[in-house]
């Protein structure tokens, strides 16, 4: 799936979840993440709604995985 976050396209995905769109809280923790030089990471989050914990990635689209310390 698709999201613009911070004039970013970013592309992310939840195992098991094929369709589900970010929360608020996942869109936060990415701003947070590319304001931090990241661009590509972990999603995990809580579905208070199915008790259900998730888990995924998302990345900016172009971008190659990269830590903070390889910018």
């Amino acid at each position: 799936m698709k999201a613009n976050i911070l004039f970013h396209e970013v592309e992310y995905w939840f195992n098991n979840h094929q369709n589900r769109e970010l929360s608020g809280i996942d869109e936060e923790h990415i701003r947070y993440m590319i304001n931090e030089g990241y661009s590509s990471g972990e999603l995990s989050s809580h579905d208070p709604e199915t008790d259900e914990d998730l888990s995924g990635w998302w990345q900016i689209k172009g971008f190659e995985t990269q830590t903070k310390g390889e910018k």
